[in-house]
């Protein structure tokens, strides 16, 4: 295999796979969404932007996307924030301040980048800290490894959000987002 394709040249987004995706959080009652757009989710953002069943708003910041997603909470909605791992850093006073504190819950669909197959330095030393943050918050999560996972682990971290009033977190690796990886 030549290093170009090793390292992601004329890989494509797995459009199957965001599909899927995205009809698992609407299956688990996922009404509304807040994301930061990005390359990684960048099949499974434009389906939520252009499903007229799902109010989905664009945050400028990890934090600004988490707190919108508490209020949303607050108002009735069942909210998921989109985002790319390295997020975690910047919505940590969020998630310790208003979900911890508060106890407002949603749910999180991230990138999950410190597993195999990160290829860019500069893409994982900010995404290691994701992990860490959300075992020192006690904040449950799951890496979704296999597609076919994806409606129950999705469902399942739904039901934990509604009954525990936490923050639940389903990380997402990159072999699920892209073809031919």
């Amino acid at each position: 295999m030549a290093l170009e394709k090793l390292r992601g040249g004329g890989v494509r987004h797995n459009v199957n796979n965001a599909s899927i995706l995205h009809q698992s959080l609407k299956e688990a009652g996922v009404n509304f969404i807040s994301m930061v757009p990005d390359s990684y989710f960048r099949e499974l953002n434009r389906l939520l932007l252009e499903d007229p069943d799902l109010r989905t708003v664009i945050a400028t910041r990890e934090d600004e996307g988490m707190a919108i997603c508490a209020g949303a909470y607050l108002g009735g909605n069942r909210p998921c924030m989109v985002m790319e791992a390295s997020g975690y850093g910047s919505g940590a006073g969020v998630l310790a301040r208003i979900c911890q504190v508060h106890h407002t819950p949603f749910l999180i669909l991230s990138s999950h980048v410190p597993g195999l197959g990160e290829m860019y330095y500069f893409h994982s030393e900010t995404r290691f800290l994701g992990e860490p943050i959300l075992r020192g918050m006690g904040i449950p999560s799951v890496v979704i490894y296999r597609i076919e996972d994806a409606p129950v682990l999705i469902r399942e971290a739904w039901l934990s959000v509604e009954g525990q009033r936490h923050p639940v977190a389903v990380m997402v690796p990159r072999h699920i987002l892209f073809e031919g990886m």
